[in-house]
């Protein structure tokens, strides 16, 4: 199998349930990749808002943090989905549809758009997106 960039419209994408065969498919999917991006940077934003919450919280209480508080085990899940999407997004991006990629993309810059506005730290150490 050939690994360059192609634009066809025959492209299976994650499941073999999720199929396109035509350009109906092709935006539809999109569309969807869109919002599955624009959710991922939305978790990320919102774990980094959650994680600074709770530190000035901690702060002002003086409390000692703990590993069963509710807002480190909601992070936690939210960790865990936000790991999940990022591997569906990577194996989408893989298939190397160039509609595919564009649609990832596209939603990352909506997703960061929308949700890091209002970010208060920038992370120059995050890797693998």
């Amino acid at each position: 199998m050939e690994m360059s960039f192609q634009t066809g419209l025959n492209t299976v994408i994650l499941f073999d349930g999720w199929k396109t065969h035509d350009w109906q498919g092709i935006v539809g999917s999109m569309i969807g990749i869109t919002l599955m991006a624009a959710i991922y940077e939305g978790l990320k934003n919102y774990r980094e808002h959650l994680y600074v919450s709770a530190s000035l919280a901690r702060l002002g209480d003086r409390k000692e943090p703990s590993l069963f508080s509710g807002v480190h085990i909601l992070q936690t899940f939210l960790q865990m989905i936000q790991i999940v999407i990022s591997y569906f997004l990577m194996l989408i991006f893989m298939t190397y549809n160039v509609w595919l990629c564009v649609a990832i993309v596209l939603g990352g810059a909506i997703g960061y758009w929308l949700f890091a506005w209002q970010r208060i730290s920038t992370d120059i150490t995050e890797c693998c997106n």
